[in-house]
């Protein structure tokens, strides 16, 4: 429940002692943090627990979060398959919504595919994002952006990212350079332009990956555990 404040400036003439207007200031609380119960996470690969194939994966964040968050009550949907763009996620947020579902929270992880895509424009990306925060809120949902690991180390290293991805066809190393800078622009647009949102700023993977882009087991406990940050477990009951 939201509180009114009320702020009251009586202007009065000084020689006739009356009121001469009455200046009413309405300002609004924020509601309290509650901590969620239930949650969605719309993603990509980042953030997949089944392959293409559907076959399940067992160490990726959204299941340690899982189990970490299990013992308060929460439950957690996902909805996130390898190599999908933010027009995919937009579409799957809009499809889950649609079924009746709703959830507390939404985490939105993903537009790497977009940036590795010359064809998408960062300003669709963006939009995207912006319509899936839209959406969210308007069913009542508190909406969070991971902006993922931070560029640097290993991460989006020239030096190891593959080559012959389907969405590039990149034939030599070097050729990722582009890539690499349209990632880091649209890390930094997608906390400059989205509103309506909280976010989960860039963090540190201390190079814990094997193709400059997917974390390894190890990766993925660390973003479990920046995740679990905007999470305050105390206010469970």
């Amino acid at each position: 429940m939201k509180l009114i404040l009320l702020t009251f400036t009586l202007f009065v003439w000084s020689n006739t002692k009356d009121v001469n207007s009455i200046q009413l200031d309405i300002k609004e609380t924020k509601d309290p943090i509650v901590p969620p119960k239930t949650i969605l996470i719309i993603g990509d690969s980042q953030s997949a627990i089944k392959t293409k194939s559907g076959e399940s994966i067992t160490w990726t964040w959204p299941i340690l979060l899982q189990k970490k968050l299990k013992p308060y009550g929460v439950t957690i949907d996902v909805e996130a398959i390898g190599g999908k763009t933010s027009s995919w996620m937009l579409s799957a947020l809009k499809k889950r919504f649609q079924s009746g579902s709703n959830w507390d929270r939404v985490i939105l992880y993903g537009g790497g595919n977009d940036a590795s895509n010359m064809s998408i424009p960062l300003d669709t990306t963006i939009s995207n994002f912006q319509k899936m925060i839209d959406i969210s809120n308007s069913h009542g949902c508190e909406v969070w952006v991971n902006l993922g690991w931070k560029v640097e180390g290993r991460f989006m290293d020239i030096n190891i990212l593959p080559i012959g991805r389907p969405a590039n066809l990149l034939r030599k190393r070097t050729d990722w350079i582009p890539y690499v800078e349209k990632r880091k622009t649209l890390q930094s647009k997608l906390k400059q332009d989205l509103t309506g949102c909280q976010f989960i700023e860039p963090y540190d993977l201390q190079s814990k990956t094997s193709d400059g882009i997917h974390p390894t087991p190890e990766g993925h406990k660390l973003v479990c555990d920046f995740i679990l940050k905007t999470i305050d477990t105390t206010s469970y009951k």
